[in-house]
């Protein structure tokens, strides 16, 4: 998956693509918006548009069907004030730019989190604290609360304040602002974390002996891990 963005008015739109994709398109009036910002200007706005691209036979393209895209295609999109600006780069989210500005520049921007993440089959998108996933469900991995697939970006409201995100094989892991860290999905090998090797359906949250704040998380096919601030 990858973003693009463009300065312009931003429409709500919300008709989903029903067909194969064999070729890129652009046409903003086929992808629905998901999110726009409480600041954003009336008159004009920055388009973000979330493109992907690859197998989806379990609906992790978010296309709103099981398909193979052979060039990266929009899934979704979403409104940003023209004064944004992306946060600092966290694992699971959009990095701004390394460059130095003057602090004039910076005057009046807004931060924006946004990332993405790709698991085995399943996929997930987070802008200013939410989190969005899709794709097969078996497992608990999308953390609904049952394990029925889902084809295009589905707003998990069982977490909020998120800042990262990391899917794995049959599970995912988000991180939060308090530095919580939750996880849900199949528990084989221990990999969410709870002592046990139960499935979750939701997410739950992770506990442990550490005392301070958690600030980055990771994870693969069967394993996840840490890092906390001391």
């Amino acid at each position: 998956m990858a973003f693009f963005y463009r300065t312009r008015r931003a429409l709500p739109i919300f008709r989903w693509r029903r067909h194969l994709s064999s070729s890129s398109s652009s046409s903003s009036s086929k992808v629905p918006l998901l999110w726009e910002s409480n600041s954003t200007d009336s008159q004009q706005s920055v388009t973000v548009q979330l493109y992907s691209w690859g197998r989806g036979a379990s609906g992790q393209l978010g296309g709103g069907i099981e398909e193979i895209r052979i060039y990266p295609s929009p899934v979704a999109s979403f409104s940003l004030s023209p004064t944004f600006r992306l946060s600092s780069p966290i694992p699971g989210r959009l990095p701004s730019a390394p460059v130095l500005l003057p602090s004039s520049f910076n005057e009046g921007k807004v931060d924006v989190e946004i990332g993405i993440s790709c698991g085995l089959f399943h996929s997930a998108l987070l802008v200013d604290g939410n989190l969005w996933i899709w794709g097969k469900g078996d497992g608990g991995r999308l953390g609904f609360g049952h394990e029925n697939p889902v084809f295009v970006p589905t707003l998990n409201t069982h977490l909020d304040s998120v800042r990262s995100v990391a899917l794995g094989g049959l599970h995912s892991v988000a991180l939060n602002s308090l530095g919580q860290v939750f996880t849900w999905g199949y528990g084989g090998f221990g990999a969410l974390g709870h002592k046990v090797y139960h499935r979750e359906l939701v997410p739950r949250l992770v506990e442990g002996s550490w005392d301070a704040e958690i600030c980055h998380v990771a994870t693969s096919g069967t394993h996840t891990a840490a890092i906390t601030k001391s």
